[in-house]
Order: C-alpha cells, then sequence, then structure tokens
C-alpha cells in the first residue's frame, strides 16, 4: 500500500530514507520534512558511471548509489539540508513546488526521467555540478534565492532545459558578483539554445560565433584565433610570392626574410588595414588581402567587446 501524505503535518526525513532504502515509492504532498534528506546515510546498491577528466578531478564518484523508489514530493517544504549527491534515480522525480530551505546538493546525480523542479524554491545555495539530466529538466518558475547556483560540467539531453537552467544559473551568479561563473554558464546558456536552431543556422554559428567568438566570454581564445589567421594568410601570401618588398634588400635579414616579411604584412593588413613599404603581385592577393582586412576588423572588434564584458563590467 502506498503512503499518501495529504494534509501539512511533519514527517522526518528518516521516514523518507527508510522508503528510498526500501524501494518504495516516496509520495508527499503540503507535508513538512524535518531533518536532513542526506542519502549518503544509506547503503544503496551502486552501479558505473564513466566520468569525465574533469569531473574526476573534481572529485565526482564513479560508484553512484541507486534510488529505486519513485520520488514525488509536491508542494512540500524541506527544513534542512538536502543532499542527493552521486545517486541515480531510475526514474521520474517529482519536486514540483518544493521549498528548499537549507542547502541542496545534487552534485553528479543522475536523472534517468524528466527532473521536475517547476515552482520549487531554493531558499539557500544549489550545487547541481556534473549532474546527468537524461530526458527533460524542467525548471520553469522555479526561485533560486541563494548565492550560489551552478550547473557546472552537468549535462543535458535536452538543450531547451540547458538553455533554461543555465540562464537561472547565470542570473543568480551576476546578480552576486560572480562574473567568472556567470559568464560560464551564459557560454552554456548560449550554446543551448544554439542547438535548437536549424543546422543551417546552427553550424555557421559554431564556427564564427561558438568556437571563435567564445559567445564574448574567451578573450584569449579569440586573440589566438586572430594570431593563427594571421599566420594562414601569411603562409598564403609566402606560397606563390605574393607580396614585393618596397624596402632596400641589404635591410632585410637573410634567413626566413621572405616569410617574416610575408607575416608582417599579414598582421599590418589586418590591424590597419595597410600594406605599408609592399605591394601586392596581383589581383588574386588583393583579394586575399581585403578578406583578411575585413576579417581584421571583425576580429578586433569582437575583442574590445569580449575584453569589455569579461573586465570592465
Amino acid at each position: 500500500m502506498v503512503d499518501k501524505i495529504r494534509s501539512k503535518i511533519p514527517i522526518s526525513a528518516d521516514w523518507v530514507l527508510k522508503r528510498i532504502k526500501e524501494g518504495k515509492i516516496v509520495r508527499l504532498k503540503n507535508a513538512i520534512i524535518e531533518g536532513d534528506l542526506d542519502i549518503e546515510e544509506l547503503d544503496l546498491p551502486t552501479k558505473h558511471v564513466d566520468r569525465t577528466k574533469i569531473q574526476k578531478q573534481r572529485g565526482f564518484k564513479e560508484d553512484v548509489g541507486i534510488i529505486k523508489s519513485p520520488i514525488n514530493i509536491i508542494n512540500s517544504e524541506i527544513k534542512e539540508n538536502t543532499n542527493f549527491s552521486n545517486t541515480a534515480f531510475s526514474g521520474d522525480v517529482w519536486f514540483e513546488g518544493a521549498i528548499f530551505s537549507e542547502d541542496a546538493w545534487f552534485e553528479g546525480a543522475i536523472f534517468s526521467g524528466d527532473a521536475w523542479f517547476e515552482g520549487a524554491t531554493f531558499s539557500k545555495n544549489a550545487w547541481f555540478d556534473g549532474t546527468i539530466f537524461s530526458r527533460l529538466a524542467w525548471f520553469d518558475g522555479t526561485k533560486f534565492e541563494g548565492d550560489v547556483l551552478t550547473f557546472r560540467d552537468a549535462n543535458f539531453t535536452h538543450a531547451s532545459s540547458q538553455e533554461a537552467a543555465c540562464r537561472k544559473a547565470k542570473n543568480v551568479l551576476e546578480k552576486n558578483g560572480d562574473r567568472e561563473e556567470a559568464g560560464y554558464h551564459f557560454y552554456q546558456e548560449m550554446e543551448g539554445k544554439s542547438k535548437q536552431k536549424a543546422w543551417y543556422f546552427r553550424y555557421p554559428e559554431f564556427i564564427f560565433i561558438q568556437l571563435i567568438f567564445g559567445y564574448g566570454v574567451h578573450p584569449l581564445r579569440l586573440m589566438a584565433c586572430w594570431f593563427l589567421a594571421a599566420t594562414i594568410f601569411a603562409i598564403s601570401y609566402y606560397a606563390n610570392g605574393g607580396i614585393l618588398s618596397k624596402l632596400p634588400v641589404s635591410s632585410l635579414p637573410k634567413t626566413y626574410s621572405y616569410f617574416i616579411e610575408c607575416f608582417y604584412f599579414s598582421i599590418v593588413t589586418a590591424v590597419t588595414p595597410g600594406y605599408g613599404k609592399y605591394e601586392l603581385t596581383s589581383w588574386v592577393y588583393q583579394v586575399i588581402a581585403s578578406i583578411e582586412a575585413i576579417f581584421g576588423t571583425f576580429m578586433w572588434a569582437a575583442f574590445i567587446a569580449t575584453f569589455a564584458r569579461k573586465y570592465m563590467k
């Protein structure tokens, strides 16, 4: 027989943990759960989960406890800490309208079914680091009132869930002044948004906006791409004698002199643009130089915007 608590009466966290240990359904509505809801107190059966290198470095367990009990905690309050770290939920999990009065940990957890946090309130901090959402994760109307909300290294099967969850984390972290983590979650939000677009929009955006521009949060990556592009253009000038120097031959170094000239010309074209003391040998290289000038102008504008966003807020 399934226990149903329909009136708002106190329920011991030990009662909830006991039912989870026995594999019985936990169905609570309008209840108050007293005590720490800490899954680490239980000796659950385990299964192996392959973690990424970063997740291993951060200490996420590869042997996680299996929760066979359906969890259905609706419009109820958990008075103390909640800890479901490094556990695997076998089915759908419902925390719709729940109130987490203290800190909540879901680090390294695996949601095999849908995860419903719709309308829930996290009064303190919430950690979803390394969490795997195998199906939909619902955070519509969820309130996060603490200083910390993180989905770092989390995996979302559905891009819409990634976008919504990371947007909430970004807003919380920006409000509390953690720009580094806010930038990380903004990147993940935009990646989730991009994944929902048609392929003919998604792939160009991946190359130019995500990979190179880094959604405005990776200035060093942008600078590295700029120098890489300048080098590639320099090689194209060098390969077939694309430039002529106006400098005296005696003033030039002997070793690798022509490539050094091509690289300098490439940098000048991308930055100013301007040919300096050089001439192009054909109209083909005029086209190439024009493309580099346009690309270089865009890259400098992108770098300035990225630098300002990351360091000058």
